[in-house]
């Protein structure tokens, strides 16, 4: 009986196994990398509380006491780096600025902010360049954004880069695939091998994109009377 239960639950078992094995990302089908954050410690950093001095004015039998002052002590050099690691929630309002933010080369949909990260989806329209080109390819990219934020620190993530065409059956689907989805009957290696390239300067172009926003303070918009 033991053994029929052991076998019965490894039946159930190994396919969720697979499953999770297979939900794995491939680190060689995306951009991915850490970049550093620093802001100006004057703005970010919390100010220190002056030290409470406590004057008695009288003594134990009820007598006025006279006033010592002390002289002013001067205040230590500050040594410290006029920069600090960019708090979390700073990276956090900076990526999300930079979702709001309009593009005229791509567009942003499908934006979320969980607190700390910010994902959306972006889309390049593609039309090609040749003036006879092989293959009807002309269509879009898409690929999705993911900006996770820690103290002094954020991860970027692009992945799901596919290539989808406006003639049906004419869609290379996944950039990284070797055998385009429509076949490499309808769309030959040469073409290929271009739309590759093309969707991965457009992946460029979005890192370095919300690199220069976050890299920046977001500006104060409150109007001023």
């Amino acid at each position: 009986m033991i053994k029929r239960v052991l076998i019965v639950a490894s039946f159930f078992t190994l396919p969720f196994a697979a499953v999770s094995q297979g939900e794995k990302e491939d680190p060689t089908k995306m951009f991915r990398d850490v970049v550093p954050v620093q802001v100006d410690r004057s703005k970010f950093a919390p100010a220190t509380p002056p030290t409470p001095t406590v004057e008695a004015t009288t003594d134990a039998k009820g007598k006025k006491k006279k006033k010592v002052e002390e002289p002013p002590v001067e205040p230590a050099p500050d040594t410290l780096s006029p920069m600090i690691p960019a708090p979390s929630a700073e990276i956090v309002k900076r990526a999300q600025n930079w979702y709001m933010e309009k593009n005229t080369k791509f567009t942003k949909t499908n934006g979320s902010n969980s607190g700390k990260s910010v994902s959306c989806n972006v889309q390049f329209v593609y039309k090609q360049k040749l003036l006879n080109p092989e293959n009807d390819v002309d269509g879009k990219f898409t690929m999705d954004v993911i900006i996770e934020a820690k103290e002094g620190k954020y991860r970027y993530t692009v992945k799901n880069i596919k290539h989808v065409a406006n003639k049906q059956g004419m869609s290379g689907g996944d950039i990284y695939a070797k055998i385009p989805e429509a076949g490499s009957m309808a769309i030959t290696d040469r073409t290929w091998k271009h739309l590759k390239s093309d969707a991965f300067a457009c992946a460029k172009i979005v890192i370095d994109d919300f690199k220069a926003k976050i890299a920046e303070e977001v500006p104060d918009n409150k109007d001023e009377w």
